[in-house]
């Protein structure tokens, strides 16, 4: 006798059961299609992020300003921790190194503005 909505003899339920592959593709994400902003939207911030700091590196060089290329290379550097951070599921961190990163990049800017 079949056990009803995919379950085994004890009660828990298979994933992989192919019976069920349907009902499990309408409840959760589906496989190889779908609409997946999150990862244009990660590689987008990625792109910019990348341009807008190596732009103010690039442009603390081309002026002199060196305390505006370090504050630059900081804030890159802690970008980096805290994308880290993000990998190792540790969000607090994470949100604090993007605010370092955010400081020193405002700095970068004031020194090439001043």
């Amino acid at each position: 006798m079949r056990e009803p909505a995919g379950q085994n003899e004890y009660g828990s339920t298979n994933p992989f059961d192919p019976d069920d592959l349907p009902t499990l593709n309408a409840i959760g994400p589906t496989i190889g299609g779908g609409n997946d902003f999150e990862k244009y939207a990660v590689a987008v911030i990625i792109v910019f992020g990348a341009l807008i700091i190596g732009g103010l590196m690039a442009a603390s060089m081309t002026f002199g300003h060196r305390n505006g290329f370090l504050f630059a290379l900081g804030g890159a550097t802690s970008a980096w921790i805290g994308g880290n951070a993000l990998l190792l599921d540790r969000p607090r961190i994470y949100a604090l190194f993007v605010a370092i990163a955010a400081l020193m990049l405002v700095a970068s800017t004031i020194t090439l503005v001043a």
